[in-house]
């Protein structure tokens, strides 16, 4: 069987044999249809990557449970430098879990949700379920092994007043050019942990932008247009994955 083409699993038994939670055992059993014996991956989110195969398939009316056999160590990655952490707006529909999806592809290692004066959605009490399995969906097809840090929603005024990455480099999203590329690639050769943030649907209010001046966030034209809010966060998340890459 060849691996490479296989999907991947997410585990978290300890030691070398274990069951896969149901909803992953239903995906192998059920969607895949594998079978005792087949080989398949296992990533634990912190950074490694197996070799299994199916021990045993146990079935309780409609729920299958898995158990299964680490063979070998495949891949190990260590954590990116910078860190990168992005301040999330909550916005309408499944677009945040859409960026949250996006954005762990891109490297983003911790997502903050917010909730701002101008803002139209606000948490719901299922929101951050709903995150945590976009980005593990998103981890396990992408390849990448660190499984982001997704926390609690916050009301951005107060976040910002007891702001926690004080010594980081902080970047804002928006149609306000002061940083030139040249500039913002210096900045990363100097900074583990980066910070961005980009505004909801209907932006930032005038004490939130005083807020975030006074903090520390620069910021960052990433068009010559109004960009929708989805579009700024994912632009910008770019842009710092690419830096962050090339500083390589």
């Amino acid at each position: 069987m060849n691996l490479q083409g296989g999907n991947r699993f997410f585990f978290e038994f300890s030691g070398e044999e274990g069951f896969l939670s149901e909803e992953e055992s239903f995906h192998l059993i059920k969607v895949l249809r594998k079978k005792q014996g087949d080989k398949l991956f296992l990533i634990d989110g912190q950074g490694k990557e197996f070799e299994a195969k199916i021990e045993e398939i146990l079935k309780d009316g409609k729920n299958f449970k898995a158990k299964v056999k680490i063979l070998k160590l495949l891949r190990e990655e260590k954590p990116r430098i910078p860190k990168i952490i992005g301040i999330l707006p909550i916005l309408k529909g499944e677009k945040t879990e859409w960026l949250v999806e996006k954005g762990t592809e891109l490297g983003i290692d911790i997502f903050i949700p917010f909730y701002s004066s101008f803002s139209v959605a606000k948490p719901s009490k299922n929101l951050i379920p709903r995150l945590i399995n976009k980005a593990k969906q998103a981890l396990k097809q992408s390849g990448r092994l660190f499984m982001p840090e997704i926390l609690a929603p916050v009301e951005l005024k107060t976040f910002l007043e007891d702001f926690p990455w004080k010594e980081s480099l902080k970047l804002l999203g928006g149609l306000g050019a002061c940083l030139k590329v040249e500039e913002l690639r210096l900045k990363f050769k100097k900074n583990n942990t980066v910070v961005f943030i980009t505004g909801p649907e209907g932006g930032f209010e005038k004490t939130e932008e005083e807020l975030l001046s006074k903090v520390g966030f620069l910021s960052l034209s990433l068009a010559p247009y109004v960009l929708k809010a989805e579009t700024a966060f994912l632009g910008l998340a770019s842009v710092i994955s690419f830096l962050s890459t090339s500083m390589d």
